[in-house]
Order: C-alpha cells, then structure tokens, then sequence
C-alpha cells in the first residue's frame, strides 16, 4: 500500500474508533430515557385520600316537644369536616369511596359513614362524576335538645345520589367539590339531607 493511501486510510480509522462509541451509547440511552419520561406520564395513580371542609342542611320532620308537645323546629344547619378514601375500580370510568364526615353545631352532632360508587368523566386536568350514595349515620342530642326530642342517640340509614367535580394541579393533587343528596326513609328527625364538600385530595 503507498504512503498516499495509509494516510488517508489511518486518520479515517482512529476517527472512526473514538466516534463510533459514543455515538452508539448516545443511540441506547436515548430509548430508555424517553420509555422512563413517558412511564411517568402515563402511570395511573388508583388510590386517594382526601380531607376538607364540609356542610350539611337538614329538612326535618314535623315532631313535637317531649315536655311541652309544642311544635320543633323542620330546618337545621351544621358544619364540619370529611376525610375520605377512594379507589378507581376502572381508572377515569368508574371509582369506589368511603367518607367519614363529621357535623356538629351547639346542639347535635353527627358522625356519617358514606359508601359512594362514581362514574368518572376525565378531560384535561378536570374530572367530573356522578354517584350513588349509601349513608349511616347516629345522631347524638346534647343538653336542652336530647330532652326535647325524647332520645339521646338516633340510628338513621339514607340513599342518594352526588354530583361533583375536581381540578388536577399535578397527577398527586386535586381540588375535589361534591355536592350530595340523601332521603331517610328510617324512623328518624331527618327527612332531607343536603350536603356540600371541598377536600383537598392526594393521589398515589
């Protein structure tokens, strides 16, 4: 081989062993970051666990005083508060929670146990859904009241529905607002409930 072809032909080849390398552990690395960003995204979070602020107004059932016999009164209001836990059975269809609200104002104190199945509608970073809800509830009567209504502890059970929306920051976070309706059909006080939630829930 001449000395005019070895030149051309060695640089060629140390060129080719320090490039080729890199460029081929380039090639492999790039596939596998790109599969780890899009598992990130793609991942569903089943589970949530959520805390808030929560209200109820009761339509009450007409009743007398049990000393007096004078008419009680048919409207009340509470306020308190709801931790939650749900699990999205299909995910963005379908989703089972259990809420555990707590109501009180100076005379009653309420300690629900809600079972709710929810249709999920998904869209963007906002997500709607529409529920059956199942309620038990003891009703606790303090000082004046628990003479007045006779008792100290109701046992009552509910069925309705909710509706209710929430708002993703980021796949762990949302801003959820529930607006519920339950009928007592039981012995008790309460014919109506209406009631309205805002949780702040975390997804994992």
């Amino acid at each position: 081989m001449s000395r005019t072809k070895l030149r051309i032909v060695i640089p060629l080849l140390l060129a080719a062993c320090l490039i080729e390398p890199g460029t081929a552990k380039a090639e492999k690395e790039e596939p596998a970051e790109t599969a780890e960003e899009a598992e990130g995204e793609e991942r569903e979070w089943l589970n949530g666990f959520s805390f808030g602020g929560a209200y109820t107004f009761h339509i009450l059932r007409n009743r007398e005083d049990a000393e007096t016999g004078e008419p009680l009164k048919t409207r009340e209001h509470l306020g308190g508060f709801v931790i939650a836990y749900e699990r999205e059975l299909i995910p963005q269809h379908l989703a089972i929670a259990i809420a555990k609200p707590f109501y009180f104002n100076k005379e009653r104190f309420d300690t629900p146990f809600d079972l709710i199945l929810k249709g999920l509608f998904r869209k963007g970073s906002w997500e709607g859904f529409i529920g059956l809800v199942l309620t038990w509830n003891i009703r606790v009567f303090e000082g004046e009241r628990e003479a007045k209504e006779g008792e100290k502890n109701i046992l009552s059970f509910g069925v309705g529905g909710a509706i209710g929306g929430a708002y993703f920051f980021n796949p762990h976070w949302s801003l959820d607002l529930e607006l519920g309706y339950a009928y007592v059909p039981t012995e008790d006080i309460v014919e109506h409930e209406l009631s309205a939630a805002l949780s702040g829930v975390y997804h994992f």
